[in-house]
């Protein structure tokens, strides 16, 4: 009797085992794989997957096992037998799940060891999560005619709200936040790293899959979260096409060096490099965030002091009361609307003095 029931045990183990590795191999639950890194993070997911339906199969099947093998039976009320235990039991359950903890964390450790390592010829890439929009730094070669201050500034406009990489290239991207926690995470590629104030962290990842995909930020990051995934995208394009993207950006950033505060730079910067998008609307820029008043013919209404907010303010010109409301979001909120607009554009550091008066001066344009 005792040989049979270790047969049947063993026949049993068997079948559940198998059950988990055929759910194991024929899982396909994830989005396509965009990234050299996706296959062994999917290997890792399904081999954890296989090892969960085991257990489930395991805990489900003695559960139900119990309930019509030891049911109360009709008439049958006295006390159930005591029973001190099963102490080889005790430990098989003990020891089981301990080793299966031990292997998940080596395979898993591994994984992350081989994904943030080092490669050669890396595409290093900064990162910048605000609330609520990415935005992304590209590498920058000086020109040779311009200044020291002009070459910092076209410096700092090689950004932008678009995560171009190069298929079949190495990338780091440097990750850090403006504000609160973000967390960047791009389903397709397998990859998802914690923003953080203060702190830059890194990640790397291989494009392999040419295409466009969402940005998502994984961190519930204020009331304009959910946008974040359809105002941000990555494209994975051919090393060719890629750099003409950036050589582009090049040029941008150039003009942006000798003409800082011209209208078209601002209209730029409200798409690229600040999350306008995400909270207004304004038709002229493609903006169709609705958290926040509509910027549309902001300087007609400004200059006519409409719903007589600017009465008694000591604001006079339609561009004071721009540029004051972006300093100081607060100072003439629109009637329906809440101050949620971020509070650090005054900053010279967040917002240069050039990028708000560029801004200004596109905002001056929307009759």
């Amino acid at each position: 009797m005792k040989s049979n029931r270790t047969i049947t045990v063993i026949v049993i183990g068997a079948v559940l085992i198998a059950i988990g590795v055929v759910v194991g191999l024929n899982a396909r639950w994830l989005p396509v794989q965009a990234s050299a890194e996706s296959a062994s993070v999917d290997s890792l997911f399904n081999f954890m997957l296989a090892i969960a339906t085991v257990v489930f199969l395991i805990v489900e099947g003695g559960i139900i096992y119990s309930i019509v093998r030891f049911r109360r039976r009709a008439g049958d009320d006295a006390d159930g037998p005591p029973d001190h235990g099963n102490t080889a039991l005790e430990v098989t359950w003990t020891a089981i799940p301990a080793v299966i903890v031990f292997v998940l964390t080596i395979y898993s450790y591994k994984v992350f060891v081989d994904i943030q390592s080092p490669q050669d010829n890396e595409t290093v890439i900064g990162v910048t999560g605000q609330q609520f929009q990415w935005t992304f730094t590209y590498p920058y070669e000086s020109f040779a005619d311009l200044t020291p201050e002009q070459n910092e500034m076209a410096k700092a406009n090689m950004i932008s709200n678009e995560l171009h990489v190069p298929k079949g290239r190495p990338v780091r991207v440097e990750i850090q936040s403006r504000d609160v926690m973000h967390g960047f995470y791009i389903p397709e590629f397998r990859i998802k790293q914690d923003a953080i104030p203060g702190h830059i962290t890194t990640t790397r990842f291989t494009p392999s899959a040419v295409g466009e995909y969402a940005v998502v930020c994984s961190e519930l990051c204020g009331e304009g979260h959910a946008k974040m995934s359809t105002i941000n995208k990555v494209f994975v394009e051919e090393p060719d096409k890629y750099d003409a993207w950036v050589t582009d950006l090049r040029t941008k950033a150039r003009q942006a060096a000798t003409d800082p505060r011209r209208p078209e730079r601002g209209k730029q910067l409200m798409v690229q490099k600040y999350p306008c998008g995400s909270c207004h609307t304004l038709t002229d820029d493609g903006l169709t965030g609705t958290v926040g008043p509509s910027l549309n013919g902001i300087a007609t209404r400004a200059a006519n002091n409409v719903d007589n907010r600017l009465t008694n303010s000591g604001v006079k010109t339609a561009e004071e009361y721009i540029r004051t409301s972006i300093i100081n979001p607060g100072a003439y909120l629109v009637p329906g609307y809440q101050n949620l607009m971020p509070k650090n554009f005054g900053d010279p550091a967040i917002m240069p003095e050039d990028d708000r008066e560029a801004i200004v001066n596109y905002l001056l344009t929307q009759k």
